[in-house]
């Protein structure tokens, strides 16, 4: 933590927080700042407005100065959604599919989640937690300054403990602020026994493994897919009712694949967030009507997936749903860098850059739990932020994929710079 000024910034856009997520036409606005400053003290925004008016008062030359001269300032990227630890490879797949593999078909010669399963058991603490390092450098360079990240590619009481343990020990390893999830309910194992392996799974998570997790006491939530094949509706209702009674608030996993009543299990539980929602129907989405349930949508994820639908993300802003945007970072999928990913979620769900903007901070940070520390720049939340190198946050939009980030400051250290080569004083060592 640390003191600085941004000065000479020709757009901050501070997305205030009015006391809740954006939703309906709220989503659509930034809150800009013409020719704006920020200071930070004790890593903490102290003041945000016109250069003028923050320099009057906080404008002391012993304080270092970051200069941000046409450039734009938007607070720290939230990603809230992630599988960032995980072992093995999986690109052969997607050349696969994109030789016209089905998934199936690519499941059938040992593919999917359960090949990345094997893998992370297989792999020992050492080479997950190089891994989970190197993501990490990733996602800071990709511009986001906090990452929940989920365990679920171990699927036994013995390996979920491992992973959520490695998880907490990264902390030590990034300047990214954490946050982590327990994902038991990722998939139903292809080793599990009984007539119903779903249930007996279902059971086994119930009965041994959220109270573990629980008595660890270093997960901040319980994730639950509602897929067909995977967990039923009742079945996911059971673990939420099961995680919150162990003091772990709900995340969904929904309709990735197809519609499995995920969106409307999740809005009915008033679990923080559902995530996916691809083949969520527009009449479900319709009949839930406003929720305080945040939904989460991947545009990567769909994109690699070739999914032949996409969520219906106008239709839960309509529906003033509020809506964040994340890469959905795992093993399939090493989408690391949010900004890229806004630029794709825009055409991808005919969002506004507003839209993305809001869904990729401010209400990313609600679906979380960290709103009153991340999201926007407001006066008391870290100082965490970005700079880009564009006069206009509309202009990321124009530029998929082209390095426009500048520096990363988090809690007023930068952390990631272009000017010295990505990595800045508080920037992650090479572990």
């Amino acid at each position: 933590m640390t003191n600085l000024n941004i000065v000479g910034a020709a757009q901050i856009a501070t997305v205030r927080d009015r006391g809740g997520p954006r939703r309906g036409p709220e989503q659509n606005e930034m809150d800009l700042i013409a020719g704006g400053a920020v200071a930070i003290r004790d890593g903490r925004i102290a003041a945000v407005g016109p250069a003028d008016d923050v320099m009057s008062e906080w404008g002391d030359p012993s304080v270092p100065a970051l200069d941000a001269t046409g450039k734009t300032v938007l607070p720290g990227l939230v990603e809230c959604h992630s599988h960032a630890l995980f072992g093995g490879e999986r690109h052969r797949e997607y050349a696969e599919r994109l030789g016209g593999a089905s998934l199936a078909e690519v499941a059938a010669r040992g593919g999917g989640i359960w090949a990345s399963v094997l893998a992370s058991r297989q792999s020992g603490d050492d080479d997950l937690r190089s891994r989970l390092a190197q993501g990490y450098r990733r996602v800071l360079a990709g511009g986001a300054t906090t990452l929940e990240v989920k365990s679920g590619y171990g699927l036994t009481v013995d390996e979920e403990l491992r992973e959520l343990r490695l998880l907490e020990e990264s902390r030590s390893r990034t300047p990214l602020q954490l946050v982590v999830t327990f994902l038991g309910a990722h998939v139903v194992p292809r080793d599990i026994g009984g007539e119903s392996p779903s249930d007996a799974y279902t059971d086994l998570i119930i009965d041994e493994m959220l109270p573990a997790v629980a008595e660890q006491q270093i997960a901040q939530y319980h994730d639950v897919t509602v897929e067909d094949g995977h967990f039923t509706p009742s079945q996911a209702l059971r673990l939420i009712e099961a995680g919150r009674a162990v003091g772990l608030e709900p995340r969904v996993h929904a309709d990735a694949w197809k519609p499995s009543e995920g969106w409307a299990t999740a809005a009915g539980a008033n679990a923080v967030s559902a995530e996916h929602l691809t083949y969520t129907p527009d009449d479900e989405i319709r009949d839930v009507g406003r929720s305080d349930t945040i939904a989460v949508v991947l545009p990567v994820a769909e994109l690699i997936y070739m999914t032949d639908r996409r969520a219906n993300a106008r239709a839960f802003i309509d529906g003033e749903v509020p809506l964040a945007v994340s890469t959905d970072y795992c093993s399939s999928i090493h989408a690391t860098s949010l900004l890229t990913t806004m630029a794709t979620a825009a055409p991808w769900f005919r969002l506004t850059p507003a839209e993305v903007v809001v869904g990729t901070t401010l209400n990313a940070a609600y679906s979380i739990g960290l709103n009153r520390d991340c999201g926007s720049i407001d006066v008391g939340k870290r100082g965490d932020l970005i700079v880009v190198d564009c006069p206009h946050p509309n202009e990321i939009f124009l530029a998929p994929g082209a390095p426009l980030l500048d520096t990363v400051v988090i809690q007023g250290s930068v952390v990631w710079s272009t000017s010295t080569g990505g990595g800045g004083e508080g920037a992650p060592g090479n572990e």
